[in-house]
């Protein structure tokens, strides 16, 4: 899957970050998980005066997370097959 090609590009995939750790600010072992994986680059991360992320601050481990999370639009939708019941 290609980068992003623009800032706006850029901008859309660092909220989708965002609005992924603001939905599951409750769930404990979510969070864990992400600070587990991201900790040290979340730490560098601070919001403008305008609420804007600022992006010199972003670095390698949080830039491939964020073209992944884009990316995953791309997957063909998961199929849950079920058990069969044993007779």
């Amino acid at each position: 899957m290609p980068p992003p090609t623009t800032r706006t590009e850029f901008e859309h995939n660092v909220y989708l970050l965002v609005d992924d750790i603001e939905r599951h600010i409750h769930d404990d072992g979510y969070l864990r998980n992400r600070l587990w994986a991201m900790g040290d680059s979340l730490e560098h991360l601070h919001y403008l005066p305008n609420r804007r992320i600022e992006l010199a601050n972003i670095d390698e481990r949080i830039r491939i997370h964020l073209n992944m999370m884009d990316w995953m639009k791309y997957l063909p939708p998961m199929e849950f097959k079920k058990k069969e019941d044993k007779k």
